[in-house]
């Protein structure tokens, strides 16, 4: 599948799990800040993830943020993580392309930027 099929499949089911209508959905859509969607959701729509497209998405799949060692002057500098971590970060949270300034990234930020794309993103990667 490509991400644009991909992305046509979980548009209805993240609208359906946040009872949204599918044309609210796109792809940079920000699950907390933009659809509303709180930690019970996230689980929901794993499992709905899952179960649609057979395959399994581990919560590892989103440890890559609670994992961070932000004591570490690699990962952390001055309060912000650094320009080398938001980089790496970048490939599984798209949406860390487009902050206004990558240099001034709070690791507080980061959840709030998971989006639909990044959902298409895991389910790619499962599918490989």
């Amino acid at each position: 599948m490509t991400r644009d099929e991909i992305f046509e499949a979980v548009r209805p089911l993240v609208a359906r799990s946040l009872g949204r209508k599918p044309d609210e959905i796109a792809r940079e859509s920000r699950l907390i800040d933009d659809l509303g969607a709180d930690s019970l959701d996230f689980v929901d729509l794993v499992f709905t993830l899952e179960r649609r497209f057979q395959v399994k998405i581990r919560e590892g799949d989103f440890e890559f943020l609670s994992r961070l060692d932000l004591s570490s002057p690699s990962v952390m500098r001055d309060g912000f993580l650094t320009r080398e971590t938001v980089d790496r970060l970048a490939e599984g949270l798209p949406a860390l392309r487009e902050v206004p300034d990558r240099d001034r990234v709070a690791p507080g930020q980061l959840f709030s930027l998971i989006t639909v794309d990044t959902l298409c993103l895991m389910v790619e990667r499962r599918l490989g």
